[in-house]
């Protein structure tokens, strides 16, 4: 996944900061490393979204990290 800046056109492939501001909302910063446009994108999940991992596949990617 790619955002083009609306301003020159340069393919961004990551934003600066992301947040998120609910379980369906997440909120993107962007700085175009060509001309320096600063730009907010919004990431919208469906109300009826369904995760596509298992929790087993989930612990594995992200193991707990604690520390005895």
């Amino acid at each position: 996944m790619t955002t083009i800046c609306a301003k020159c056109g340069e393919m961004l492939i990551a934003p600066d900061w992301s947040e998120f501001v609910s379980e369906r909302l997440v909120v993107n910063l962007w700085s175009c490393t060509k001309c320096g446009d600063r730009f907010e994108t919004n990431a919208c999940m469906p109300a009826d979204a369904s995760s596509k991992i298992n929790e087993a596949l989930w612990e594995e990617m992200f193991p707990a990290l604690l520390v005895a």
